[in-house]
């Protein structure tokens, strides 16, 4: 899109300006000062590599480009012609398209959209100015027919294996109804035929474009060209007068005009100069009109029988001309960063001489290296994964109050065929928290392992007899988990199966006589657990998506347990402690999801609508395996364990605003971008089925929210949650001594890579 192709074209001027006016060694000098640990600046990095400040570098490089564009464009500014603009909402208004009679316009548009490929198409009405969206996430241009019109987009719902292709479609605007032309065909740049009801179309396979065909009646396909060295299609197109095929081909620099004939299948090339781009033709009977950039901007061009010549004059840039029998041209407009529809009333031509930087502009392209034609005879080999070096960041946590450093370890295969992530953190109690998680995606299932293992350590003074004793007790938790995941028409199943040993051990000692000790160690936990995990996730792509989401997810856990859980500790054979077990086997299923979405004429306001419900199938089962639906998990206005039972049900709606978008605040190594500001309202509860009901608990909560980017790279979202459990009641632990819960304030703050 424009925002990536300005970020390439910007960057690569920053460092040709740097290298020129700083000397190359300006460059390595300010990699090496950016590659230091201390050094999150650039602004430091242009300061070692210049001498000078970056800002100061910066603006000097921005006059530097001004100064030189405001001289280029002086006779453009002086002579633009660029017709009018019907159309400039959104930043990619692409492929205007007239119908027959030429009363309408058919064109793509990420209007009210972020990025520059979520384009929907839309229909101009030319006299009542209408504007109305026809189909959404559409892709190239379409193509009319009389009341129907063709169009390429990928498809609503996943193939089985969870793939989405391109595939053509016609909306007949009678009937309002959308009809699916081909199925898995990779089509795109639909052009109709009226002579035999057929459909033209550019297909990608293997690294390759080729044009097909397909009758619309018996819905036969077939290939027209056999392309087989890498060239990119584009700007397909029909040549009625001539009864032949037009479209783009690159082959090496520069796009170029070719035909294909449907009478004899004879093609070859109509524009191909060797030192500017021609792209995007379109016929009437009076001609041709095109773009080309000879001039250093691309502007519209005609070639008539008798007469040739330019028929735009613009600073940025006209393509995607489609004219219409009238002689009224519609094309896309290029103009302060984004694409508009313009529209020419007629065919006029204007002097070379004041159309773009100069006529001869294209001259600088004498001395571009020449193609590499010459093939590399590289005999076949299976491809080996390949690894970048291990990214490593630093973690640190405040946990139960104390005070834990630690760090992330990552690294992905480059087609990310094989990834593994992994962390540790400890504290000055040598309480250790290690995980490690494995994907493999050689295979069509993904399968994955996870390991977690956690120790936790405390002391307390206790007193036997008339003795004072310290007793340091040690825990520590270890689970394995694997499995598979496959995708079945855009969702994904889970198959998992996990072994779980819980450990604890105590150690006492006779105060001020660390010669009288004792202790032991027992399993007081042994769990194995296999089961299926649905999920289905649709998210609308956009810029602060991370942030304020809009869309959905659903996902559904059902799973067997085989349970075994400490009841006392009893005397072996050999007179050593060994656990007395009891068997809490059980079946666990889980649901929860989210609906999110925009509330209209809001500057993306976003309402929430979620819940989760659970239930264990053995309600005898110990405490220990309940759902507990406290704590962020859960209700947030109650603590974690307040809240327990074989059954649980929440539901929570909230509501987010956007405090600030798009904003590019710097501090120290973060880059703040988006904030917003939350109020979450939720109800709920967890109870054991057997002995009580259900009694909704309420909470209320306002979250501030900030995202933006660590170390240039790493996405870092932080949250600051207040909540308040708005029902008070008593919970018996079983010591005589009634807990009070709710009526009290919960602060929740995180800091991760998501939200």
């Amino acid at each position: 899109g424009i925002g990536n192709e300005s970020v390439y074209n910007a960057g690569f001027a920053l460092s040709k300006y740097l290298s020129v006016k700083y000397g190359s060694e300006s460059l390595k000098k300010i990699m090496a000062s950016l590659s230091k640990p201390m050094n999150y600046s650039i602004n430091k990095g242009m300061k070692y590599g210049t001498g000078k400040e970056g800002k100061k570098v910066y603006d000097e490089f921005v006059t530097v480009l001004e100064t030189r564009y405001e001289t280029l464009t002086q006779s453009v500014l002086e002579n633009e012609v660029k017709g009018r603009i019907i159309q400039d909402n959104g930043s990619a208004n692409l492929f205007p398209t007239w119908n027959e009679d030429g009363s309408k316009i058919a064109f793509l548009s990420n209007k009210d959209h972020d990025y520059f490929g979520s384009t929907d198409l839309f229909i101009y009405d030319m006299k009542t100015k209408d504007l109305k969206k026809i189909a959404k996430g559409i892709y190239s241009k379409p193509a009319w027919n009389k009341n129907v019109i063709y169009y390429s987009k990928k498809a609503m719902k996943p193939n089985k294996v969870g793939s989405r292709y391109y595939d053509l479609y016609e909306y007949n605007f009678r009937t309002k109804k959308e009809f699916q032309i081909t199925r898995d065909g990779r089509a795109f740049s639909p052009v109709f035929s009226s002579n035999d009801s057929t459909l033209f179309y550019l297909s990608t396979k293997d690294g390759t474009h080729n044009i097909f065909k397909i009758d619309l009646n018996s819905k036969f396909t077939e290939q027209m060209t056999r392309l087989n060295n890498r060239e990119i299609l584009g700007g397909l197109n029909y040549d009625m007068k001539n009864n032949r095929l037009i479209y783009d081909i690159t082959t090496h620099h520069f796009k170029d005009i070719h035909y294909l004939s449907l009478a004899d299948s004879k093609s070859g090339g109509m524009m191909e100069n060797a030192l500017w781009d021609e792209r995007q033709a379109d016929f009437i009977s009076k001609g041709m009109v095109y773009s080309d950039d000879r001039s250093g901007i691309f502007n519209l061009y005609f070639i008539g029988k008798d007469s040739q010549g330019y028929l735009t004059n613009v600073p940025g840039g006209a393509f995607m001309a489609d004219v219409h029998k009238s002689g009224k041209i519609a094309y896309s407009l290029f103009e302060n960063g984004a694409y508009k529809i313009a529209i020419l009333d007629s065919i006029s031509m204007m002097s070379d001489s004041n159309v773009g930087y100069t006529p001869l502009y294209f001259q600088r392209n004498k001395n571009l290296s020449a193609p590499m034609k010459e093939k590399i005879d590289i005999g076949p080999s299976k491809y080996k994964d390949h690894f970048p070096p291990m990214f490593t960041m630093p973690r640190v946590t405040m946990d139960y109050g104390t005070f834990k450093p630690g760090f992330y370890f990552y690294s992905s295969e480059i087609l990310e065929k094989v990834s593994l992530i992994g962390g540790a953190s400890v504290n000055r109690s040598i309480d250790l928290d290690l995980f490690f998680l494995f994907e493999y995606k050689h295979l069509y299932p993904t399968y994955f392992f996870e390991m977690f293992y956690l120790t936790r350590n405390t002391e307390e003074r206790t007193a036997y007899s008339v003795y004072n004793l310290d007793s340091n007790l040690k825990f520590r938790l270890i689970e394995f988990r694997g499995g598979l995941r496959i995708p079945f028409y855009g969702s994904s199943f889970e198959l998992f199966g996990s072994w779980s040993r819980y450990r604890a051990s105590i150690k006492d000692e006779v105060v001020g006589k660390p010669q009288l000790q004792s202790g032991f160690g027992y399993d007081y936990f042994l769990g194995n657990k296999a089961g299926v995990k649905w999920s289905l996730k649709q998210y609308k792509k956009r810029i602060d998506q991370n942030i304020n989401p809009v869309g959905y997810e659903l996902n559904v856990n059902v799973a067997q347990e085989w349970n075994q859980f400490i009841e006392g500790l009893d005397l072996s054979e050999s007179g050593t402690l060994i656990s007395k077990f009891n068997k809490h086997n059980l079946v666990r299923s889980e649901i929860n999801g989210k609906y999110l979405w925009d509330i209209p004429k809001t500057n993306r306001w976003t309402l929430s609508m979620g819940g989760q419900v659970g239930w264990i199938s053995n309600t005898s089962a110990d405490s220990f395996f309940h759902f507990f639906a406290g704590g962020m998990p859960g209700l947030k206005g109650y603590p974690f364990y307040s809240l327990e039972g074989t059954n649980m049900a929440i539901g929570e709606l909230g509501l987010r605003i956007p405090l600030f978008r798009e904003k590019h605040i710097s501090m120290g190594w973060f880059m703040l971008q988006h904030a917003t500001i939350g109020f979450i309202g939720q109800s709920g509860d967890a109870w054991n089925r057997v002995i009580s009901s259900f009694s909704a608990k309420h909470s209320a909560g306002i979250e501030l929210r900030f995202s933006g980017y660590s170390f240039y790279n790493y996405p870092t979202s932080i949250s600051l949650e207040y909540h308040r459990g708005l029902n008070k009641f008593q919970m018996d632990i079983g010591d005589g001594k009634p807990i009070q819960y709710g009526g009290e304030n919960r602060m929740y703050f995180t800091i991760l890579f998501g939200f």
